[in-house]
């Protein structure tokens, strides 16, 4: 894998989108921070004094265990000195840069890997920054008129740009999700060469990085291992069975390679069951002690915040709903595709049928893995757009796939704009 070397006009182009995202994650926390009932709000004010307040650090881990958020802001408020909301505000834009390189570096291999090379490397450049800032913040569909729920509540989102823990979690998670997909082509295939990663030189510091990295995602929030891990489980499952049922040459191979993927998942699983355990048999929960997780009616958590669910689904995932359409084998057959589903497809499950006991219920923790999922729908759909834009030679009907495919797309952005414009107050 022999990567591109980059221009000084690009670095500008990717330095200014940065900025620009940059700006727009800041003044969006300051204004979160300026209400008590926010969740900022309650993550700066409420829960780093939760964590470090208490008389024991035990005390402190068992009402907030996912705490990587905390402890960046922390340093900030601490070491650096900045006032607490400057902390916020710079630990939201540690993060939110971090998912935009992540993705900016993805949509470039994917470019890069193209059999047909960019009429400019600019213009590719300006591209893949817009569409990198785009997707970093991306919002459901939204019109007012629609009784589907509000811009968060009951639609959802790839981005739920109002919770910092979340939002951490999100370069972590793309992250792994591509260290997977070409940790499978090289388990696969010996002469595969890596996408993302240089997995063709071995494979040992791979499974490292994914574990470390699988770690530090259920540091910053669970959700996303909750759907990531399973998912990953059952793909490589099917495919072990279906190589003992055929009793294929390599099924002893696929079996080792099964195990040490697992390995991988272990520390995150271990870390999970001890925050679970904390958190409902030790009564962690600082407001509602006696909570624990329950099995609901079918979609009960969910219609709490949406009278029409099947409304609220296709307006938050209308572009990837629509890719999935248009280009099924992609989802069914490529890996990328399928484990972007499946993971989406199990958060679904979560969101539809676990909840929690009390007042806790309202909380509706069980929906963030599916935003999870969403994420990586979204990404997984725009890397595909990105790859058949540059295959549609003289098709004239994939053109116009591709096309309105990039529409939605942008519909989505354009809503995340509205969004921010709303909460921020920008413009008038």
């Amino acid at each position: 894998m022999k990567l591109r070397k980059i221009k000084n006009s690009e670095y500008v182009i990717y330095i200014a989108f940065a900025l620009l995202i940059s700006f727009l994650t800041y003044i969006y926390v300051f204004s979160e921070m300026k209400n008590y009932y926010t969740d900022y709000s309650a993550h700066s004010r409420a829960y780093l004094s939760l964590f470090f307040s208490r008389d024991t650090l035990a005390e402190g881990f068992m009402a907030v265990p996912y705490c990587l958020w905390h402890l960046i802001a922390l340093f900030m408020y601490k070491v650096i000195g900045a006032p607490i909301e400057a902390s916020a505000a710079y630990s939201a834009i540690f993060f939110t840069l971090l998912s935009y390189l992540i993705i900016l570096f993805i949509l470039n291999r994917v470019s890069e890997n193209s059999d047909v090379s960019s009429s400019s490397d600019v213009f590719s450049a300006l591209k893949n920054a817009f569409i990198s800032a785009g997707l970093c913040i991306a919002q459901p569909l939204y019109f007012y008129w629609i009784g589907s729920g509000d811009r968060y509540s009951g639609v959802f989102s790839p981005n739920p740009l109002h919770n910092p823990t979340n939002m951490c979690v999100r370069p972590f998670s793309i992250l792994a999700f591509c260290l997977i997909c070409d940790i499978w082509g090289a388990q696969e295939n010996s002469s595969y060469k890596g996408v993302f990663f240089k997995v063709e030189n071995g494979l040992k510091r791979y499974y490292v990085l994914l574990s470390v990295t699988l770690f530090i995602s259920t540091l910053a929030k669970p959700t996303f291992d909750e759907v990531f891990i399973p998912a990953v489980g059952i793909v490589m499952l099917v495919k072990l069975i279906a190589r003992l049922v055929k009793k294929s040459d390599d099924r002893k191979e696929y079996a080792k390679n099964f195990l040490y993927t697992f390995l991988c998942a272990v520390p995150s699983l271990v870390f999970i069951a001890v925050m679970f355990f904390v958190y409902y048999t030790l009564d962690g929960n600082y407001y509602d002690t006696g909570s624990s997780v329950v099995i609901t009616q079918l979609g009960e958590v969910w219609s709490l915040y949406s009278d029409n669910i099947a409304l609220s689904v296709f307006l938050g995932m209308a572009f990837p709903l629509y890719m999935l359409l248009i280009d099924t084998r992609y989802f069914i057959k490529n890996d990328f595709g399928r484990l972007a589903l499946i993971t989406y497809v199990i958060g679904f499950a979560e969101a539809m049928l676990i909840g929690e006991t009390g007042r806790k219920m309202m909380d509706a923790d069980y929906i963030w893995p599916m935003m999870s999922g969403m994420l990586l729908m979204y990404l997984a759909s725009l890397t595909r757009l990105v790859h058949l834009e540059k295959k549609i030679g003289e098709n004239r009907k994939l053109q116009i796939a591709v096309i309105i495919g990039w529409i939605l797309f942008l519909a989505h952005v354009f809503c995340g704009i509205l969004f921010l414009k709303a909460k921020i107050g920008m413009w008038g």
